[in-house]
């Protein structure tokens, strides 16, 4: 070594501390990983023979600078020199590591026992030590990372005056230290983002739960586990009950927490041979496995279903319960080593136990097994025999003043005469039963609209279409029923339950398209019973909304919700599609749904459901004389609620296209006229509360004209708000007069 120049012993240790290996590192904590590449660089100096003792030391949260790494034959000495308080009070504060780091320059000192720093008296014992070692020179050179200060390299030597080139190739080795220390955190970065994406891959966002590529994976293990072993394994398909409600009721946020609650009951319930995963929605999978038999593959589910079923305490303080149905496959009693095959036969169980909510003893099916009887139910068993009927209810159109379309019901005449409504004879139906109920219901009405066309009325018929049986085979039924009759597929509305699960999966979408493609026109029925459509609406290819019942029926003891059918009606506007309002069943709320504009009215106020020979003579014989100015109260209130409307609407976007003197005087309204008409003993009243509510209106029409953006409409709202409820009262007043008198 004495023999080689000093530039070619640099070039050595460079070359040795570049070959240091970091495979092992990457994957140890970050603490270990630095001190492993920092010992394999200290180690490449120590091996050069031009150091006494080398050391990195890194200041602490306390300031003091503790050594991260050592190496030389008496590594406490430096050990000692290292551990340097940055407090100026103290003798190591002007000690030469201490100085490099906190002045951030490289520091070279020659006969160092003499030097100023070792003169201290406190450090008499140190400079003792120094001596009797020999130590005559030492470096101190700070190690720069992300453009500070990171800690200080310490270099000590025997020799009389340092290497040549030492302050320079000192430097230089800070210069390499840190740059490994990069590559290392980079390489450890690159790992760790590797391993997040895999585990994105793998994991559901949601729940944090395996998703269905990790369940490929654990299929496969799972299966050749259960036959190395001899044991069973249990697919297990596992669907919420009751799940839709909730979000119905609280919306998607409040879903996703009943979700991520129960994904987490359930991990923390299953053994650690089990396996869980999200599949999609509100279904799991669970593989459970090193089943010895049935008994234990029961007593395992019971404990789910308890698991599911216990009460769940929501954020908002508000508690929930679901239930839960499960198809399960016993591997490898199942006839196949296919892992696809195995989660299909799952879901056909799934399916099955799902059909049998209400007659279920168990909340699980077992695949390939006899659950239940085929013993077909009194329902069943009238569907069967050509017991039903199609009944028909007339569709109005209010402009018109005339039936345009007419909705085809279903029914079952039993054995006595007696007619089953569907709310009787659906919750018996299952499987393959609402496949064969939506066909016979559509055969028959296209039969029928071809006798109407015959007799003079070219009606469209909407026929409720079971989501539970769409598929593939509906769009094949329901084009060869197309291909059998001469009615227009145009003039057939087929209806689709907004309050059923089908609408939240994506196979619905490219069920819907199939249909329309067909020719045939697409309603979603009940809306407002539910949250979910509402948001998905723009997406389904629909051409017709129908009103939930509910909200049209109670109008006459809750007129305000009226403003909820305004709403809809201008949603319906929007879209471009047609908005059919069901429940009109008393003359007041037919005269309100009418003057406020709906166009298309069903309900018992306009005909109720009847026979075809019925509907037949109805049709020759009902006449619905136009209402231009509302004959009730109840449709007084309607009229003012779409009349202020449109007129906010008017004079917010041209304040200017209405005049000030005839908005201000409400005798020109045509709601004047109504008021003396309909208002009895209150209609002084009233046309107080009308001319109050003008004179605001034509104030803020003013308003608009000079300040359009900071208007304040508060004294409009009271106005309106008062007015309103002086109708609903003097409403119910002039009801509680009538029910009294008759």
């Amino acid at each position: 070594m004495d023999n080689q120049s000093p530039l070619k012993i640099w070039l050595d240790i460079f070359s040795s501390m570049s070959k240091a290996p970091f495979a092992g590192s990457v994957d140890l904590p970050w603490d270990q990983a630095q001190k492993r590449l920092m010992d394999q660089m200290l180690s490449s100096l120590d091996q050069s023979g031009l150091f006494h003792t080398c050391a990195i030391a890194r200041a602490d949260t306390g300031h003091i600078l503790q050594p991260l790494a050592v190496s030389g034959p008496v590594q406490q000495i430096v050990l000692e020199n290292v551990a340097v308080l940055f407090s100026p009070d103290h003798p190591h504060a002007r000690s030469m590591t201490a100085r490099a780091q906190v002045e951030d320059r490289t520091l070279l000192v020659t006969d160092y026992v003499h030097s100023e720093y070792l003169q201290h008296p406190d450090l008499a014992g140190w400079r003792q030590a120094i001596e009797a070692i020999g130590i005559q020179w030492l470096l101190a050179t700070p190690i720069h990372r992300h453009a500070s200060v990171w800690g200080v390299l310490v270099l000590s030597g025997l020799q009389d005056e340092p290497p040549e080139l030492m302050a320079d190739s000192a430097e230089k080795v800070a210069e390499f230290i840190a740059d490994a220390m990069e590559h290392l955190e980079t390489r450890r970065n690159e790992q760790q983002y590797r391993e997040t994406l895999k585990n994105l891959a793998h994991t559901d966002a949601l729940t944090d739960l395996p998703n269905r590529r990790a369940l490929e994976t654990q299929m496969e293990q799972a299966m050749l586990h259960a036959i190395r072993h001899n044991r069973l394994l249990a697919i297990c398909m596992l669907d919420l009950d009751d799940f839709k409600p909730i979000n119905d009721t609280y919306g998607h946020e409040i879903g996703d927490e009943v979700l991520v609650t129960l994904g987490k009951r359930l991990t923390d319930m299953l053994r650690k041979s089990d396996f869980i995963a999200r599949y999609g929605g509100d279904e799991f999978v669970l593989l459970l496995e090193d089943l010895a038999g049935h008994a234990d593959l029961a007593q395992l589910l019971k404990k789910i279903e308890g698991t599911i079923t216990t009460p769940i305490l929501l954020s908002n303080r508000e508690s929930v319960q679901v239930g839960a149905s499960m198809g399960v496959v016993l591997y490898p009693f199942a006839d196949t080593d296919q892992a696809d095959q195995l989660l299909r036969w799952s879901d056909q169980a799934l399916y099955e136990i799902k059909a049998h909510k209400a007659d279920r003893e168990n909340c699980w099916a077992l695949f390939g097994e006899k659950n239940f009887a085929d013993q077909r139910n009194p329902a069943q068993v009238l569907l069967d025999n050509g017991a039903l009927e199609v009944w028909y209810q007339p569709i109005l159109d209010s402009r018109k003043g005339k039936i345009v379309g007419i909705e085809a019901l279903a029914r079952l005449r039993d054995e006595n005469g007696t007619i089953w409504p569907p709310a009787r004879f659906l919750p018996q139906l299952h499987g393959e039963d609402f496949s064969d109920l939506n066909k016979q219901v559509l055969t028959q009405a296209l039969e029928d609209l071809s006798i109407l066309d015959a007799q003079g009325w070219p009606l469209w018929v909407s026929v409720n279409l079971d989501p539970r049986s769409l598929s593939g085979s509906c769009i094949t039924c329901l084009r060869g029923l197309l291909g059998e009759s001469t009615v227009d597929a145009s003039r057939i509305t087929l209806e689709i339950l907004e309050g059923e699960d089908f609408l939240e999966r994506q196979t619905a979408l490219e069920l819907l398209l199939e249909i329309k493609a067909l020719g045939f026109r697409l309603a979603l029925d009940d809306v407002g019973s539910a949250y979910s459509s509402l948001l998905r609406m723009k997406e389904l290819p629909i051409d017709e909304i129908k009103l939930d019942q509910g909200f049209v029926r109670t109008l006459e003891l809750r007129p305000q919700d009226l403003h909820f059918l305004n709403a809809i009606q201008d949603l319906a506007n929007g879209m471009q599609v047609d908005l059919v309002v069901e429940g009109v069943e008393t003359e007041d709320i037919l005269d309100a749904v009418t003057v406020m504009g709906s166009t298309l009215l069903q309900g018992y106020a306009i005909a109720r459901p009847m026979p075809f020979a019925e509907l037949q003579a109805f049709l020759k014989h009902s006449v619905f004389p136009h209402r231009h100015r509302p004959i009730s109260l109840l449709g007084l209130y309607a009229t003012r609620l779409a009349q202020h409307e449109a007129l906010k609407k008017t004079i917010t976007r041209s304040p200017r296209a209405v005049d000030y003197l005839t908005l201000a005087d409400a005798t020109v309204c045509s709601l004047h006229g109504d008021i003396h008409r309909l208002g009895g003993d209150n209609a002084n009243r009233l046309d107080h509360l009308h001319r109050e509510y003008h004179r605001a209106i034509a104030v803020m029409n003013a308003l608009l004209l000079t300040s359009p953006s900071g208007a304040d409409w508060s004294a409009v709202n009271q106005a309106v708000e008062a007015f309103e409820q002086a109708i609903v009262k003097t409403y119910f007043e002039e009801k509680s007069k009538k029910q009294q008198t008759s």
